[in-house]
């Protein structure tokens, strides 16, 4: 089993950027508009994070670190993407999708009421992991082979909007600082995977500590019907729903 890539155009359309009716509007970060793409939810299914808690995440970071980022994508992953490749989101560093190109992060939709197990043998990786989602307010039950996690709008809500935003935040910073003023990303692309994971982990931690201390963070969900249907988005991507796999494809 694996999931489809198209060669569509004379190049090749990565799964993440296949994206069926999506939604384009806009929001204005520091001086400047970045677009953000939302895609119909699957029955079941929610985007945790409204396009207004995006931004007022995006405009807490300092402009400097957001300002070559072009694309926020809030999808809906398929079937066999939630069973192969899993994530609650991910920095391409370069993206097309449709008439739409740049720097894009993608935020995963999720079932309202999801699970995932973890065999009790955790490297020390994956431990850490754990515990930061404990700490984001999903709740874990030990069993006898396993751990199981039980998840909540809130709590994807929490994982997404303060820690996977700005690590992959940091994921471009990381960029930016390791190709430097000559605009050579080899050094970048030789780095070995847990480094570079090691400091988007930490520039989230850092963003989580600082505003949280200032009082900025957490938040209320911004979620305005109004603004929302104007924009020509159902309030039902965003609100909780049933049956999380009743139309899954």
């Amino acid at each position: 089993m694996r999931i489809p890539e198209h060669w569509i155009g004379g190049k090749w359309i990565l799964f993440h950027e296949q994206l069926d009716n999506p939604v384009a509007l806009t929001r204005t970060i520091g001086d400047r508009n970045i677009t953000i793409l939302v895609e119909p939810v699957h029955s079941g299914f929610l985007h945790a994070c409204t396009p207004d808690d995006i931004a007022k995440v995006l405009r807490l970071l300092p402009p400097q670190h957001t300002e070559g980022i072009n694309l926020v994508v809030l999808r809906q992953p398929k079937r066999k993407e939630r069973i192969l490749s899993p994530v609650w989101g991910r920095l391409q560093y370069y993206s097309e999708i449709q008439q739409y190109r740049g720097v894009a992060i993608h935020i995963e939709a999720h079932p309202t009421n999801g699970t995932a197990s973890w065999e009790k043998s955790l490297s020390p990786d994956n431990a850490q992991e754990l515990a930061r989602l404990v700490e984001d307010g999903h709740q874990l039950i030990s069993e006898r082979r396993r751990y199981v996690l039980h998840m909540t709008p809130e709590s994807i809500r929490a994982t997404q909007l303060y820690r996977t935003l700005p690590h992959e935040v940091g994921h471009y910073v990381d960029y930016l600082n390791t190709i430097g003023a000559d605009d050579d990303d080899e050094l970048f692309w030789s780095k070995p995977s847990r480094d570079k994971e090691a400091f988007a982990h930490r520039y989230a931690r850092e963003f989580w500590e600082c505003e949280k201390k200032a009082g900025s963070i957490p938040f209320q969900r911004i979620l305005d019907e109004e603004v929302l249907t104007a924009e020509g988005l159902s309030l039902s991507w965003f609100a909780h729903h049933n049956n999380p796999d009743a139309a899954d494809t």
